[in-house]
């Protein structure tokens, strides 16, 4: 007898890694800025985490490392310029697409001690959809864009996103909602789109002045990820985020909960770096990975590693109650036939003994 344990698992499994991951992305959508460590080194700011904070296990996810540099005055003079750009084209209008649901959006922000700006993004019927991004269009689901005095300074996957090196000064942001082909949603004729004004204070803005993301580093740096209670690690390849210079991201699935340990290494423009970041187990600023049950209403499911671990355990009871099995066939078996040789044999007596007996009864008459 065979045992389908392993594929029915793996059914289950997969159901509950779906169930997992839209209860995560939806549950991004309240949380806030994300917390990730940060390192001057050589020169440059490298701030490192995971991609989406809270990070949860068996939720899709990515390591997010930035790379930035202070400008140097002419470059930040014309940085400046370009980030005033009031013409036609600055304000020229996407393309827009009606929403199927209707979707709305809210924008808040709060400008720091080193003149950066914390920007937290609020959606009324909305998923944010990292992982479909340039993928087909889904109902009330994508990303946002964020603009600085309508310049597009990247796009946002999730409800934080932080502004570095702004001028000094009254700055305008405008966030959008968008599709995950890009297209600026609407309902009923009118974007989707939330704006919020902050006022960059001299003092801070001099002291952090404005910052240059660092591009082209997927070649010359490497990120090893480690889930530090079991000492394991992976070495990931970095791939530049979109319209966002110098910002990369590594793809992964945290498939246990706890203390990660990320190194960055490698070079920065010929300068040699080696720097390591933990999360908050280890004394870091990025998140541990949580359980997923904290997002699971009104049932909780097993995660991926409670169901391995169950199916292991099942598989290994099979594999015993086949051998039991078959270890007692092979003892019915060796009884039959030891059965069948006493029956062969008590025959083969009975027909010797016939024959002697007959025999016997021959010469008797011959005597007589």
């Amino acid at each position: 007898m065979k045992f389908p344990i392993k594929l029915e698992v793996a059914m289950k499994t997969r159901r509950f890694l779906a169930i997992i991951a839209a209860l995560a992305l939806a549950a991004l959508a309240y949380s806030s800025a994300m917390a990730h460590g940060d390192a001057d080194v050589a020169g440059y700011k490298i701030t490192v985490g995971f991609l989406n904070e809270p990070a949860y296990e068996g939720v899709m996810n990515a390591v997010s490392v930035r790379v930035v540099k202070p400008m140097s005055e002419s470059e930040s003079e014309d940085a400046g310029h370009a980030g005033h750009d009031h013409s036609a084209a600055a304000h020229s209008h996407e393309e827009t697409l009606e929403s199927e649901v209707p979707i709305a959006v809210s924008v808040s922000a709060e400008v720091g001690a080193d003149g950066g700006v914390a920007v937290n993004i609020s959606a009324d019927n909305w998923r944010w959809a990292p992982e479909s991004v340039d993928g087909a269009r889904e109902p009330g689901a994508g990303h946002a864009h964020i603009y600085v005095d309508g310049v597009k300074i990247g796009r946002v996957y999730g409800p934080g996103y932080d502004l570095v090196g702004l001028e000094p000064g009254e700055r305008h942001i405008r966030v959008t909602l968008n599709s995950n082909d890009h297209k600026l949603l609407a309902v009923n004729g009118e974007p989707v789109e939330a704006s919020a004004t902050v006022t960059i204070p001299g003092a801070a803005a001099s002291a952090a002045r404005r910052m240059a993301g660092i591009e082209g580093l997927e070649s010359t740096l490497k990120v090893d990820i480690t889930h530090v209670a079991s000492e394991t690690t992976r070495t990931l390849e970095l791939t530049p985020r979109a319209d966002d210079p110098g910002h990369y991201a590594a793809n992964l699935i945290p498939t246990s909960q706890g203390h990660y340990r990320i190194r960055v290494y490698g070079e920065i423009e010929g300068d040699a770096i080696d720097q390591t970041f933990d999360s908050h187990a280890g004394g870091g600023e990025f998140d541990d990975v949580q359980a997923a049950s904290a997002l699971q209403f009104p049932l909780q499911v097993a995660s991926a590693r409670e169901t391995e671990s169950a199916a292991r355990g099942a598989q290994a009871n099979a594999a015993a109650a086949q051998e039991a099995a078959a270890s007692a066939s092979d003892s019915a078996g060796g009884a039959s036939t030891l059965a069948i040789a006493g029956i062969a044999l008590g025959f083969l007596g009975a027909a010797m003994g016939g024959a002697a007996l007959a025999v016997s009864l021959r010469r008797g008459r011959g005597n007589g």
